[in-house]
């Protein structure tokens, strides 16, 4: 059986902590923790000295004073709690970031929403009030279609990525409607059903039609007899079934 000496020496070996995280440094110690968790360290000082050798130039400097004189007691804490308070963004901010300054970007719709969820963490922001801020951060093209639909959040951010994924040409509507195995509900299938109606009209409006011109033309040939006839076009069409009626038009 290896001694205690063995055991920490293979603990340290095993921990991989990553750079630190300057805009989110309490993630990285949270990430932090999971590594000593598998590691199975639990001595407060071996987990301070595996943050000190960590943490670069630019950030040892905010804990330069418990680095030359390390408290007696919670020496992991003092600097955990140390550095998430200097690089940690205040409340304030985070909401600021979340009403305006978090757009779309290269992201996709359910990055964006995760990024909302994490700004969002303690503010007490309304779960309604936070989609209807998602829904104004995405394309033009989107927030229509999603407006329409009463979906938690999490299910609207789906269907804006595969509708986004359609736009940006890597798959079409269709295929990923078919793709999905199954659907949880039929709300979800009905919604499928209008992304591919959606997605098949706008393809139609957008295609070139050669007809639509001889189409005209043999529209107003037809009205042309139609008025020979002393018929408008709708009752010479439809008779007693017509809708419209056009001036001058015989049909009492």
């Amino acid at each position: 059986m290896p001694d205690d000496n063995g055991s920490n020496a293979a603990a340290s070996v095993a921990v991989k902590l990553p750079d630190f995280w300057k805009t989110d440094p309490a993630m990285w110690f949270a990430q932090s923790e999971a590594q000593f968790h598998l590691a199975k360290i639990v001595n407060d000082e071996t987990k301070f000295y595996h943050i000190v050798a960590k943490v670069d130039q630019s950030v040892i400097c905010h804990i330069a004073d418990l680095v030359a004189a390390p408290p007696a007691e919670n020496k992991y804490k003092t600097v955990k709690d140390r550095l998430i308070a200097r690089f940690a963004l205040s409340a304030e901010s985070r909401f600021e970031q979340l009403l305006g300054a978090h757009d779309l970007g290269d992201m996709r719709p359910t990055h964006l929403l995760a990024k909302m969820r994490e700004l969002s963490t303690g503010l007490g922001v309304d779960n309604n009030l936070l989609k209807m801020i998602f829904i104004q951060r995405l394309p033009a093209n989107i927030r229509p279609i999603l407006t329409c639909h009463d979906g938690t959040i999490e299910k609207l951010a789906e269907m804006a990525d595969k509708i986004t994924d359609a736009s940006n040409g890597q798959s079409s509507a269709v295929a990923m409607v078919h793709n999905e195995p199954t659907y949880s509900n039929s709300g979800e299938r009905k919604l499928a059903e209008q992304i591919e109606l959606l997605t098949a009209e706008i393809r139609r409006l957008k295609a070139p039609n050669p007809e639509r011109g001889r189409s005209f033309s043999r529209n107003r040939s037809g009205s042309r007899s139609s008025s020979r006839s002393g018929l408008c076009w709708y009752h010479r069409k439809y008779g007693n079934d017509a809708q419209r009626c056009r001036e001058p038009c015989s049909w009492s």
